[in-house]
């Protein structure tokens, strides 16, 4: 008889978990349409070459690296590698990944939060079949994994660090809770005891987000499982020590934190443009903290107007009412189910949960900080749990029950239709930008960035015109040398040298830079204004002093220049010669121009050897046009004539 029991309610569990898959997978399966998006998809997958493949030095790296995304995470990195090696950079395949791991989890958190809810019934041990705890269980998983807060961490390839965190972070869970129907649940078995370990280990090396789980197991050893009697000091228990030296692999696993706090505190490459937690002081880091605590409290019952970025946090009054109300919401709950932990073990366990996994979403070492949907994914269970929990504890009289049944899976339905609208606001950086722009207000710092990213993308496409008008509203919002020089280049490439000049001269205005005061040289060179395109070769040279190819370009403008005024064959020949030195004199480019310097100094029969030298140089290059220019201009010098331009150009061009 208990035989068949087992077997029915596996079979019973198996039912539910293939309905919520297939549910999740419903709901969400719009994702597969969906394309990379420029929100740091291009950083972390497809303009990033140490994921696409796994060989060893792209191994090492993935193990070794926590400052390319700020965080240490190289099983996210692993998997990066292996979709590529199975799928190269179709989106498709990344997609397909975070679709199935979000689905998964579904499935785990039904197993999880069954169990959760089978210690609480039987108190000292499990029973054999539970199952009213299956239906609970089973809307808890399904309104945590519909809910529209989900689609960010499940649309952005990006994010497929969480769905792998929360993967391998609800299977250490499921392993440390005890099983076996009639198993004593003071002490956890062996086995499942180092499972639960790995499994925590490999979450921690996915995604370092919940550091704080020793704390949360901690809590659940107090209640349901009874493990800890905190009314007793623990260290003058045996049982409750043993308990406590469980909890140090968590506790040192937990530690892979730093990695990536170090890397925020240090940040390099793209990152160093972000500010920094400086300006935030202790006050309103604390503040700030109360607000996310309290934010991820209610948001998750009302997820509407959704977006990758928020505005709230990006400056802020302390004594705002959301601020001060956020803190009271945090304070009085904290108050009351402390002073009611008896009572309401349960809620108090799930409370604690709230506020550990909720840790590293508090943004204590970043500014600006927002409430990111995504962060939501893993503190998203203790809410599961909570629904569960109550629709447990209703009465067991039918009628209320058909109602809360019927109200979560009515709930379910709106939420999954919500989420399916918004997977479609990820399709492909074009909509998602123009989204983004729609929810943020005037006030907002990342209008402008947006305003660049969607130009950015629209240049991409060979959209020039719109591309245009998106940098120029960008840079009207926020002139940035990163935006003018976006404009200047795609303007120079599609012909507009005018236009693409004014942007660069405007971009030395904010940054000097030897490369722009070059570019802003050729331009000039080539429309006739030879003075100002020699005074910013002679700025590139001060931030550069042996860069060779300026020194060669503004060497030829003082030798070939059409105007008297402008050009000095000593000077030239200095120049020149240093070019022709730093590139050992093979480059057939430099060597033509240190000939046309030696003719305007004068000295033609060096500028005759010299354009020789470059002629030779150029056919062994296989540079047969070049060849053929030397040629003729040294016919100039064999005459005794020095060579200069009709129209200016530089040899640079």
């Amino acid at each position: 008889m208990q035989t068949q029991n087992l077997t029915r309610e596996l079979r019973r569990n198996l039912w539910i978990s293939v309905a919520l898959f297939s549910v999740t997978f419903a709901f969400f399966g719009r994702v597969l349409l969906n394309d990379f998006v420029a929100f740091d998809d291009d950083q972390s997958v497809y303009r990033n070459p140490h994921v696409q493949g796994l060989d060893w030095k792209r191994v090492l790296w993935m193990f070794t690296d926590a400052t390319h995304a700020v965080r240490y995470k190289p099983l996210t990195w692993l998997s990066y590698g292996l979709i590529y090696e199975l799928n190269g950079l179709d989106p498709f395949g990344y997609h397909l990944a975070s679709l199935l791991l979000h689905c998964s989890n579904a499935v785990l958190m039904f197993a999880v939060i069954r169990r959760l809810l089978a210690l609480a019934a039987s108190p000292g041990q499990i029973g054999e079949t539970q199952p009213e705890v299956n239906l609970p269980a089973a809307l808890g998983a399904l309104l945590w994994a519909v809910n529209p807060l989900r689609v960010e961490p499940v649309a952005r390839v990006t994010d497929l660090t969480y769905g792998q965190s929360l993967f391998f972070l609800l299977l250490s869970l499921w392993c440390y809770l005890p099983s076996p129907p009639g198993a004593s649940i003071n002490q956890p078995r062996r086995a499942s005891y180092w499972c639960s370990v790995a499994m925590f280990a490999l979450s921690m090396l996915s995604y370092p987000f919940a550091f704080g789980y020793v704390l949360v197991l901690a809590a659940l050893d107090w209640y349901p499982l009874r493990r800890l009697d905190w009314a007793t000091p623990w260290w003058r228990q045996a049982a409750s020590r043993r308990v406590a030296l469980q909890k140090i692999p968590f506790l040192l696993l937990g530690g892979l934190v730093f990695a990536t706090w170090l890397a925020r505190l240090n940040p390099m490459g793209d990152w160093t443009r972000l500010p920094s937690a400086a300006n935030l002081n202790p006050l309103k880091q604390a503040i700030q903290a109360l607000y996310v605590w309290a934010y991820y409290v209610w948001k998750p019952w009302l997820p509407l107007h959704l977006s990758p970025l928020y505005n709230t946090l990006v400056w802020f009054n302390p004594l705002a009412w959301p601020f001060w109300s956020s803190a009271a919401l945090v304070a009085g709950i904290t108050l009351a189910l402390w002073r009611n932990r008896r009572q309401w073990p349960w809620a108090v366990v799930l409370w604690v949960a709230h506020l550990v996994l909720l840790l590293a979403a508090l943004g204590l070492t970043e500014r600006f900080h927002h409430t990111c949907d995504r962060y939501g994914y893993v503190p998203g269970m203790v809410w599961a749990v909570s629904v569960a929990a109550v629709m447990w504890k209703l009465p067991r009289r039918r009628n209320l029950q058909v109602i809360a049944t019927g109200s979560a899976l009515g709930l379910a339905l709106l939420w999954g239709g919500l989420s399916f609208h918004q997977i479609g606001i990820w399709k492909n950086s074009e909509v998602l930008f123009e989204h983004m722009l729609g929810q943020l207000n005037d006030r907002s710092p990342y209008r402008s960035v947006l305003h660049g990213c969607l130009g950015t993308f629209y240049a991409d496409h060979g959209r020039v015109g719109e591309a245009v008008e998106q940098y120029q509203l960008s840079l009207r919002l926020e002139p940035s040398v990163p935006g003018y020089y976006r404009l200047a280049t795609l303007l120079e490439t599609n012909g507009a040298a005018e236009a693409a000049l004014t942007n660069y001269l405007r971009l030395l205005e904010l940054h000097p830079d030897p490369g722009i005061h070059a570019k802003a040289a050729i331009l000039l060179s080539g429309r006739a204004r030879t003075t100002e395109a020699i005074n910013h070769y002679r700025q590139a040279l001060k931030f550069a002093p042996d860069w060779a190819l300026a020194l060669n370009n503004l060497a030829w403008i003082l030798a070939t220049a059409p105007e008297a005024t402008n050009r000095s064959g000593a000077e030239a020949v200095q120049l020149a010669e240093r070019a022709c030195a730093l590139t050992h004199s093979e480059v057939p480019l430099m060597l033509g121009t240190l000939a046309a310097a030696y003719a305007e100094a004068g000295r033609f029969t060096e500028a005759v050897e010299t354009g020789e030298r470059a002629c030779a140089v150029a056919r062994a290059a296989g540079e047969s046009e070049l060849a053929e220019r030397n040629r003729e201009l040294v016919g100039f010098y064999r005459a005794g004539q020095a060579y200069h331009e009709a129209h200016n150009t530089t040899s640079g061009d």
